[in-house]
């Protein structure tokens, strides 16, 4: 069996000239004899190798450890050891051959306790910076909203929450549709929450609100020095972010054709490049997407990959609008009462049978966001005790505002869907100085729907002058 003992000197050399580059190493054999001292020991102990090698390493150094580490085989790491009156943090290890130890070696972490403060400080910061990191993900990414957070009693919403709970324990996409105001983004909360995959991020990404040439690096991460701008450290894109939880993808149907080609692949090989880079990412994510388009009809109409549709359209959920489910109306004006008396320490008692029937006679062309906004703004205006019917038409004025929205009378829906979408979006325009980009976000659209909506309704570039 081989000995460390027995090892001729030029093998001993050899391993002398690998250890120097420790500063401080000494190496036993299994009788605890002296066979490698490096100059720095050296010079620290002030001590010769001739009068060190071939020696019992306790005769040398009677404190230290290094028979403990032959007899118990046990290394001994990052341990304080004063030599000639200096503090030395080192470590100590048996070496073995063929399962028997043959020696030990001891050898220097950190020569000075200066050395040794700074590399707790920055280990210290290190983790303190990945505590933070992790902890503002998570408040970033935690859901919101739960099943319980939905509020209507109408089947449709019943029907709706059903399908969430049958989807949320698998991992398959989701795909939910409804137009603008709905509370798609609510149930895409609901699913993260009531799935297994709960304690793990929810990342959202509207993908009409990030330009093309950076939507791809958000998605997928970039390395250094993968553009011109790009952090020096790189940085991890939502799929990274959202590994093991959910991705929800808000107005996918934005997404262009070259973003969709990456999106597919993620999906169908579960792993990703970054941008500038070339090692391959596994991901666990599970996509939920949201959209007010109907993404066949893109399909149709060679707008929207139909591989890609396939693989988000696995399991829908139809979020119907507010104007086909007005049995929610009431639950949902008591909601947003108190929502507002929690968030403000408002005293809001209730709304008017008046105020609640002229509610049930609009059209809603905003849906749920938008009867939040109007009973909020009724709950300010009212102060307190009950919202009346003046609170509701106070701030818009009969000619411009919630007087001329109230107004139709007739039972055609359609045209009185019509008439609501087009002066709501009159006003938008009008308040935003005919900006289209800004009028959008108002409502809630991308700026593309805007363009449909106003070609639909034959909203001409008056109001739009100042939109480039």
């Amino acid at each position: 069996m081989l000995k460390l003992s027995k090892m001729p000197k030029k093998y001993l050399d050899v391993i002398e000239m690998i250890f120097n580059e420790f500063d401080g190493a000494l190496i036993v054999d299994e009788n605890g004899i002296i066979r490698i001292i490096t100059d720095y020991y050296c010079r620290e102990s002030g001590l010769s190798k001739e009068k060190v090698l071939g020696r019992r390493v306790d005769e040398v150094f009677p404190n230290t450890r290094m028979l403990e580490v032959l007899r118990t085989g046990k290394p001994i790491i990052a341990d304080l050891w004063e030599l000639n009156g200096k503090a030395q943090i080192v470590s100590r290890v048996p070496i073995t051959a063929e399962g028997q130890i043959i020696g030990a070696a001891g050898f220097s972490i950190f020569r000075y306790l200066d050395e040794a403060q700074g590399f707790a400080r920055r280990i210290s910061k290190m983790f303190s910076e990945l505590k933070y990191y992790k902890e503002e993900v998570k408040r970033l990414s935690s859901a919101k909203y739960s099943l319980a957070s939905i509020v209507g009693r109408s089947e449709a919403i019943l029907e709706a929450k059903e399908q969430v709970r049958m989807v949320a324990s698998t991992s398959i996409p989701v795909l939910i549709t409804g137009e603008t105001g709905t509370g798609k983004e609510l149930f895409a909360h609901a699913i993260h929450q009531e799935s297994n995959r709960r304690e793990y991020p929810l990342i959202r990404v509207n993908c009409a609100s990030i330009p093309d040439n950076l939507l791809e690096s958000e998605l997928f991460g970039y390395e250094e020095g993968a553009f011109t701008g790009a952090r020096k450290a790189g940085k991890p894109g939502k799929f990274e972010l959202a590994d093991k939880g959910t991705l929800f993808l808000d107005e996918v149907s934005e997404l262009s054709w070259v973003s969709q080609a990456g999106l597919l692949r993620v999906l169908q090989e579960k792993e990703l490049e970054r941008v500038g880079g070339t090692q391959t990412i596994p991901v666990d994510v599970r996509i939920i997407s949201a959209t007010n388009s109907s993404l066949r009809d893109m399909v149709s109409q060679g707008k929207f990959r139909k591989d890609l549709f396939f693989r988000l359209d696995v399991f829908p959920i139809y979020i119907p609008p507010l104007r086909e489910r007005m049995e929610d109306l009431e639950p949902l004006v008591e909601c947003f009462i108190s929502r507002y008396n929690q968030e403000t320490g408002g005293r809001i008692e209730g709304i008017s049978k008046e105020a609640l029937a002229r509610l049930h006679q609009y059209h809603w062309p905003g849906n749920v966001r938008e009867l939040n906004t109007v009973i909020e703004r009724a709950c300010i205006d009212a102060g307190e005790g009950i919202i009346t019917l003046d609170n509701l038409l106070r701030f818009a004025g009969q000619k411009n505002g919630a007087g001329n929205r109230f107004k139709y009378q007739g039972f055609d829906l359609a045209k009185a869907r019509e008439e609501a979408e087009k002066q709501t979006i009159l006003r938008a325009l009008k308040a935003c100085g005919g900006n289209k980009t800004q009028a959008a976000q108002l409502l809630g659209l991308s700026r593309s729907a805007l363009y449909y909506k106003m070609e639909q309704y034959k909203i001409g570039n008056s109001l739009t002058e100042s939109s480039k």
